[in-house]
């Protein structure tokens, strides 16, 4: 299997059959997470394609060292998820009562073909102070700003922040992402 890295190479140069591989790969779990954000089949199904079009033009602007081209990919979708929910006044719902650290519940957000990741990014979650962890999900999945959350959470602001880069750092250096010269 072609690493990823060179895929996004290959779509940097205008090469469309990367972009059909990147989609084969990862539109399953970036679909249930937009699924899960925004409730919609249909909107969901709309910001996916919006995604890969924006991945798309984007390639060229990929650098490894700044993440996974996963994550970049699911930065890009979850953008377009965030700015929509945000235009119709609203935020994602919670489907149902899942619990994320909870191996017995299939959350639909990693391929069912490949369980080694469900487990690694449980475990890695689960690693994560408890508090870090909470801002880190109802930032990311619940759509959360820093300020929204600092209210909800009677945190300062600066304080909501650290924790939330403090917990990505963790998830990263938990998952063997790449290190940042400013981590190091």
């Amino acid at each position: 299997m072609e690493p990823d890295i060179d895929l996004m190479s290959r779509l940097a140069k205008g090469d469309e059959r990367a972009l059909a591989e990147l989609y084969r790969r990862y539109s399953p779990s970036l679909y249930a997470l937009l699924l899960r954000m925004l409730q919609s089949r249909e909107e969901a199904e709309e910001i996916l394609q919006d995604s890969f079009v924006q991945l798309y033009r984007e390639a060229a602007r990929y650098q490894l060292e700044r993440g996974s081209v996963t994550a970049f990919l699911f930065t890009i979708g979850r953008h377009f998820a965030l700015s929509r929910l945000r235009s119709r006044g609203a935020r994602p719902q919670k489907v149902d009562d899942r619990d994320l650290h909870n191996p017995e519940q299939e959350l639909g957000l990693w391929r069912e073909d490949d369980p080694t990741d469900r487990i690694l990014i449980r475990r890695a979650l689960h690693r994560l102070e408890p508090t870090d962890r909470k801002l880190l999900e109802e930032a990311f999945f619940d759509g959360y700003s820093h300020s929204e959350l600092a209210e909800r959470h009677h945190l300062p602001l600066g304080t909501v922040k650290t924790r939330v880069r403090r917990a990505l750092l963790k998830l990263r250096e938990y998952l063997g992402g790449p290190q940042t010269t400013e981590e190091a």
